[in-house]
């Protein structure tokens, strides 16, 4: 199997010439689930959290994007794109160079054509971040959302940034829902929170923030912003 997978702290495609069974821990670790009945074509790129089903079909350069569904029996056509979220049904057939957009759904043996193009849904929206993180907006567009960090208050991914009661920050990054892990700040919902802190096997604290759903850059189980305000200690854990 010669496939791209996503390095998880750079984001960018790295390439493996390895058997299923070889990639097993790398597929674990990104969520990806291919069936042992599917078939992979040679420099196709899986995305994070993505699923392939029995006896599928996935072209030489495809690209399946994150979190996308791939039925079983469907066939994806060569450089073929099924964007983020997207949904393709049992027995579908996705034709060469066809454009399936992010959070799109393909029925149950649909056909689309060669270079067809089927458009995006918009994910940036309240009722898509309740989906996702069961967490809802004030009436102003703010969310309460939610961070492990050491008890010094200092971020465990580079245990350099200062997050300061009271306060917050920001900068200038663009929305940019490809990139998962990338810059910016991250935060998500308490229970990810409380989990990702029991996590890493030492002391830690769960700290709250204020986030406008405008200032959100990226959206998965947990969210990627460039601004965030009023950071307080939240006694709870479980």
């Amino acid at each position: 199997m010669k496939i791209y997978l996503r390095n998880l702290k750079s984001n960018e495609w790295e390439f493996y010439d390895k058997t299923l069974k070889q990639l097993n821990k790398k597929l674990n670790a990104r969520k990806i689930v291919i069936s042992e009945t599917a078939s992979i074509g040679d420099r196709a790129s899986i995305g994070y959290g993505a699923s392939i089903g029995n006896e599928a079909s996935i072209g030489n350069e495809a690209s399946i994007g994150n979190g996308a569904s791939i039925g079983d029996r469907a066939s994806i056509g060569d450089k073929a794109s099924i964007g983020y979220g997207a949904s393709i049904g049992n027995g579908a057939s996705i034709g060469y160079e066809a454009s399936i957009g992010d959070r799109a759904s393909i029925g149950d043996r649909a056909s689309i054509g060669d270079r067809a193009s089927i458009g995006n849904l918009d994910i940036f929206t309240k009722e898509y971040i309740f989906i996702q993180l069961g967490l809802l907006p004030d009436k102003k567009g703010y969310y309460i959302m939610y961070k492990a960090v050491n008890i010094d208050l200092i971020d465990f991914y580079s245990n350099t940034y200062q997050y300061k009661i009271k306060k917050g920050d920001k900068n200038n990054i663009e929305r940019n829902q490809d990139i998962q892990c990338g810059e910016g700040w991250h935060f998500t919902n308490l229970w990810n929170a409380n989990a990702f802190g029991k996590s890493q096997n030492k002391p830690f604290k769960i700290i709250s923030a204020k986030i406008h759903i405008d200032n959100i850059l990226s959206i998965y189980d947990k969210v990627r912003v460039n601004k965030f305000s009023n950071v307080e200690i939240v006694d709870i854990k479980f």
